[in-house]
């Protein structure tokens, strides 16, 4: 998704236009869905709360001005007449009259002090005893029984305030408080008792929990409010129900007006999108288009039309600009690369001819032709002499100096031009002069190397042929001394010794030799039909003793050999097997030494592994150098030359085989693999 906004500017100004035009539509709507119906639900709250405490005032008031207006009553004169045999009827007219003024179902009675009700608004209740005596614990108060509210007073005798006569009562019925409640089709409002489930109003069982003296509760379609009444009704809550559908009507007119025109403004601004967009874009798809067929024809010389003011229009001046700027450029180049191939294929060309010279002479001889060639001079020469630094006619050459490893003046050539005018030029001739003395170089290396080997491999072969009589001499001496005469077994050890070191040195000679027959690539290989298993066994039954003098446990494995003769030189192949097992058996003290003979296809592997000392990783490599030998723990004890790994690898690699070594560390033993093609 993200690719389809980045790949395209269109696509980026499209998202972009819908997102401005679309943001304050659903800002709006999402205030309205999720805000506004909490803001709205929150002020009917607030808005029953007060209603609420306006409701419980007014019935205080109520409830007060009754009170008052039993207190004012029981304090009038005509009272007196209780005391009186015949009641006089006024007290009855005047309570009748008073419970008829309060339009409200109400009644007065008046009890003596033994609780007998002597006169009534209600005539059937008279000469009745009062239940609820018991309730009236004061002069003055209230109590509520069932549904009715009991306001009481004492009634004193007007000529004597400590004369008790009796009690007014005014029996109040509770819903007569349904006047102070709301009657509409969305506002439910009642007034109830939790403890005694009495209820007046219309009581729909909101199942409400009255745990504080006020609250909230939103339901899915109700927002109920309810207060706890104050004084004599505090058992008593007043509960305001508003439904939520009603409250919330405009709201979900408003959302159902915003969604139905959501699809025109959804098609509005995307059609301003795409226009807008289009028009943005166009001049730079009409830029890339040009810029594609400048770069697919190489027309760099085309112009684009400017049809605008704005900064498009800038923007291709400044492309117009650029374009004339790169053609002319390119032809600059163009030539100049031409130039540069051409010096280059000419630096190449006497790069060649100069590599295959072999004579210090010839080299000069034919780079000076060369250098005629391309300079179109005939009067070039060499000169040698002084060095003249400041000459600009002339390439200098120096050479090296392999005795003092320094740079030295071989001489000059004279270029026949006045000067060099040109820096790339004098860089170029300057790489001339540099291929001229890389070769000479070369030559002189070429020609001390070679008088090295010669001289080396001269005084080898002398000094080997010289070697070699007197020692066959001493080892046939020691020989006779040992056989014919009659020796004390100290003499008979030291002739012992004697030979032993003969034939050491003897070996030592050959083993130099055959380096140097290696190196001087006068040692082939003779090959011819070998039956390799029974080469491995002689090998193996030669070195058998050497093993068990040494308490090694000596074993042979050629079960997974194709038993059958193969192409090799028998007298290489069965020399290296021997060097390898020899360093094996004198490298390890105790445990076993293996050898291994396997094949596949294409290849005879000759496997000799060892629980011997081991070898370092980093020291592998060095064992195939010629006179090397690694330190350690057994070197004190076998003495060596340190060719006879180096040797042996020479001697795999004339079979066109090698041979690989692979060892843990010290003290984990030695694997050497030892491998040839099969012919």
């Amino acid at each position: 998704m993200f690719n389809f906004f980045q790949k395209s500017l269109r696509n980026k100004l499209l998202a972009t236009f819908m997102a401005i035009g679309f943001l304050p539509f659903l800002t709006l709507l999402i205030y309205t869905l999720f805000l506004s119906e909490t803001k709205i639900i929150n002020k009917i709250v607030t808005e029953q709360f007060e209603r609420t405490n306006s409701v419980v005032k007014l019935i205080t008031d109520h409830i007060d001005s009754l009170t008052k207006e039993v207190y004012f009553i029981s304090s009038l004169d005509l009272m007196d007449d209780i005391l009186a045999d015949d009641i006089d009827k006024r007290i009855s007219r005047l309570l009748t009259q008073k419970s008829h003024d309060l339009n409200l179902k109400n009644s007065f009675i008046v009890v003596n002090s033994d609780f007998h009700i002597i006169a009534s608004s209600d005539i059937s209740s008279l000469l009745k005893e009062f239940d609820l005596k018991n309730s009236i614990k004061t002069n003055n108060g209230q109590f509520i029984h069932n549904n009715t509210l009991y306001i009481y007073s004492k009634i004193f005798s007007s000529f004597d305030d400590t004369k008790e006569l009796g009690f007014l009562i005014f029996n109040y019925n509770l819903e007569n408080l349904d006047l102070y409640l709301t009657h509409q089709e969305s506002i439910h409002s009642y007034i109830t008792n939790p403890n005694t489930n009495f209820s007046i109003g219309e009581n729909r069982s909101y199942n409400l929990n009255f745990i504080k003296n006020e609250g909230s509760i939103i339901t899915d379609e109700h927002v109920i409010v309810y207060k706890k009444m104050t004084s004599t009704l505090d058992n008593l809550f007043i509960v305001y129900a508003v439904d939520k559908s009603t409250a919330l009507a405009f709201l979900y007119d408003f959302i159902r007006f915003m969604l139905s025109i959501s699809v025109i403004i959804f098609i509005v601004i995307l059609y301003v999108s795409f226009k807008y967009s289009k028009e943005i874009v166009k001049p730079i798809e009409d830029l890339t288009t040009i810029t594609e067929d400048i770069i697919h024809h190489q027309n760099y010389s085309a112009q684009l039309i400017v049809n605008s003011k704005d900064e498009i229009s800038i923007l291709t001046n400044s492309f117009n600009n650029m374009l004339k700027t790169t053609s002319s450029a390119l032809l600059t180049l163009e030539e100049e690369n031409k130039l540069r191939l051409k010096r280059f294929i000419q630096l190449l060309e006497i790069f060649n001819t100069i590599i295959q010279t072999n004579k210090e002479e010839e080299c000069i001889n034919i780079s000076i032709e060369q250098i005629k060639i391309l300079t179109n001079k005939n009067d070039l020469y060499f000169q040698k002499g002084n060095f003249e630094s400041n000459d600009t006619t002339k390439i200098s050459l120096f050479v090296t100096d392999f005795e003092h490893n320094k740079k030295i003046y071989f001489g000059s050539i004279a270029l026949g031009l006045d000067n060099f005018k040109d820096e790339n030029e004098r860089k170029f001739y300057n790489s001339i002069a540099l291929m001229i003395t890389l070769q000479l170089d070369r030559i002189r290396l070429i020609e001390r190397t070679m008088s090295a080997s010669r001289a080396k491999s001269a005084f080898i072969s002398n000094m080997s042929h010289e070697l070699r009589t007197p020692l066959n001499a001493i080892i046939g001496f020691t020989q006779f001394m040992i056989t014919y005469e009659e020796l004390t077994d100290d003499q008979q050890d030291t002739m012992a010794n004697i030979e032993s070191s003969a034939h050491y040195l003897l070996n030592m000679i050959n083993e130099i030799l055959d380096i140097a027959k290696i190196e001087a690539g006068k040692m082939e290989a003779h090959f011819e039909d070998v039956n390799i298993a029974n080469l491995i066994q002689n090998c193996y039954t030669m070195l058998k003793p050497l093993a068990q003098d040494k308490g090694i446990n000596f074993s042979i494995d050629i079960d997974n050999f194709e038993d059958k003769n193969y192409k090799t030189d028998p007298k290489m192949f069965q020399q290296i097997v021997i060097n390898l097992l020899s360093n094996s058996i004198k490298f390890t003290k105790e445990g076993f030494v293996n050898l291994t003979l396997f094949n596949d296809e294409k290849t005879i592997f000759v496997q000799v592994k060892d629980s011997g000392i081991g070898i370092s990783k980093n020291d592998i490599k060095r064992l195939f150098s010629d006179f090397t030998q690694v330190e350690n723990v057994m070197q004190k004890e076998h003495k060596g030359t340190g060719l006879g790994l180096s040797l042996s690898k020479k001697l795999a690699n004339i079979l066109k085989g090698d041979i690989k070594l692979e060892s843990e560390g010290i003290g984990h033993g030695t694997t050497a693999l030892f491998y040839i093609p099969i012919l």
